[in-house]
């Protein structure tokens, strides 16, 4: 294996080992990895439809839809009418949904600062600044 395939393959299981820490996590919320990204996602862009979820998303709107729905049914998420647009509503947090988007923001932090035990700032810039470059290329590829 050469050095560029050393290194996919490393982000490749890098990336496994993160999903799995967080969707045990995300389980101990009673939450599924799609909410939990619905949650990040509606407290990250305030004031947002379940169109823009399912662009970020990159899923279908029934997808989006759905993922949106069932958060509305477990008192996670309400809708409300977009004044812009009558027939877009607008998704925002229930109290329950905010602990729960806030329970999210710990562990992400404590994730990160896992990640990073022992990094200087400017180790961690630098990495953070290689990811930026490897998403571009994959994008331009």
């Amino acid at each position: 294996m050469d050095s560029n395939q050393l290194v996919s393959w490393k982000l490749v299981l890098l990336g496994r080992k993160i999903r799995n820490r967080r969707n045990r996590f995300v389980r101990h919320l009673n939450l599924t990895s799609e909410q939990a990204d619905a949650l990040r996602f509606f407290g990250d862009f305030p004031h947002s439809t379940i169109t823009d979820f399912k662009d970020r998303q990159q899923v279908t709107h029934q997808t989006a839809r759905l993922i949106v729905k069932r958060m509305v049914d477990r008192n996670l998420l309400v809708l409300e009418a977009n004044p812009a647009d009558r027939r877009e509503k607008l998704v925002g947090f229930t109290e329950a949904g905010l602990v729960k988007r806030h329970q999210l923001d710990d562990y992400i932090k404590d994730t990160s600062q896992a990640l990073f035990t022992g990094f200087t700032t400017a180790e961690q810039q630098a990495v953070l600044t290689m990811l930026d470059r490897i998403e571009q290329n994959l994008e331009r590829n």
